[in-house]
């Protein structure tokens, strides 16, 4: 029997949709406190002082504390041994060096993803970038945050190497904080154009040709870092 129009489109909506996933709440505290320093309410530099936070929030210190692993993993706080927990504060030599291993590994990914792409995966690129131009353009750094981190782990997961994909995961969110993190007033331009720059990536995976994907990641990449950051991005995609 034929399947109605009416079920078809259920089932088309039904497949294009993630299950619905209730925060728990640590992970609704860091949310709140990623929120924060994004909105500046919370500096660079800053300690966080734990029993602070975990009466602001009614929580107890070791619930906080979970949050506050969530937000060191994403980079953006820094522990310190003895001394506290901290917004993080990057400096351009930091820089430097995570986009420099960053540059060398998500290059590979590129590549392997460009082979492994479907029209699907597509898709859902080109509306993550369409989310992130629409925040950049309202300058909502937080959905831009979001949008750009999941376009990103969308093609790392495409690799098919999961060993990559982690390795990436914990060095691009770093680089990621320190862009937000670092921003100047007039940042909202900066954001349009690393959304464009996104965009340019997709191209390059479309043409699901590893080395066609591989130069439009490059040069998109290579001029996006050289006429917003204070470092030079060689051809290659290595920092000199």
């Amino acid at each position: 029997m034929a399947k109605s129009s009416r079920g078809g489109a259920v089932d088309e909506l039904a497949e294009s949709l993630s299950p619905l996933r209730l925060l728990s709440v640590p992970e609704a505290v860091a949310q709140k406190l990623r929120d924060a320093i994004l909105a500046g309410q919370l500096k660079p530099g800053e300690r966080l002082v734990e029993q602070k936070l975990a009466s602001r929030f009614g929580i107890g210190q070791p619930t906080l504390r979970e949050a506050l692993k969530e937000l060191e993993f994403q980079a953006f706080v820094r522990k310190s041994p003895k001394k506290g927990t901290y917004v993080t504060l990057l400096t351009p030599e930091d820089f430097r060096k995570i986009q420099e291993v960053r540059m060398t590994l998500e290059v590979v990914a590129i590549e392997k993803a460009a082979l492994n792409t479907t029209d699907r995966a597509m898709r859902e690129l080109e509306t993550l970038v369409v989310s992130m131009r629409s925040a950049a353009q309202k300058f909502d750094l937080a959905t831009f945050h979001k949008s750009d981190v999941a376009f990103h782990e969308k093609i790392w997961a495409l690799t098919g190497n999961e060993y990559l994909e982690l390795a990436l995961e914990q060095i691009a969110f770093r680089l990621f904080a320190f862009v937000l993190l670092q921003r100047e007033p007039t940042a909202a331009n900066e954001f349009l154009a690393s959304a464009k720059q996104h965009a340019h990536i997709l191209t390059g995976l479309r043409t699901r040709d590893p080395k066609r994907a591989r130069q439009a990641f490059v040069e998109s990449t290579t001029n996006f870092w050289s006429k917003y950051h204070p470092v030079t991005i060689g051809e290659t995609g290595k920092l000199m």
